[in-house]
């Protein structure tokens, strides 16, 4: 069997990776001894998706609501209306 160590989504880093444990639905979970991060190779949490606030943010620019695109990514809509707060408000600095 080829083990592969996953490369850190924090510092990028893949040769620092060691395992740490295991989630509480048993998938492993890796620490980054550079950045001193731990993190899981994948998810079942389809919210943590990386390009998750990028894509409620096109999708709300287009004109779409919450509730619609919750149902679209099957999210909740809590966690959209928390997104597009936090893209609210990373980008206030950006607008003059």
């Amino acid at each position: 069997m080829i083990r592969l160590n996953p490369e850190c989504p924090h510092c990028h880093q893949k040769d620092a990776i060691r395992k740490h444990g295991t989630s509480k639905i048993g998938l492993q979970r890796y620490l980054c001894r550079r950045c001193n991060k731990t993190f899981q190779a994948r998810y079942y949490y389809r919210a943590h998706d990386h390009n998750l606030s990028r894509q409620i943010g096109e999708l709300a620019q287009n004109g779409w609501s919450s509730q619609k695109i919750g149902r679209h990514l099957r999210i909740s809509v809590n966690t959209v209306n928390r997104r597009l707060k936090n893209i609210t408000t990373d980008n206030d600095y950006l607008v003059d």
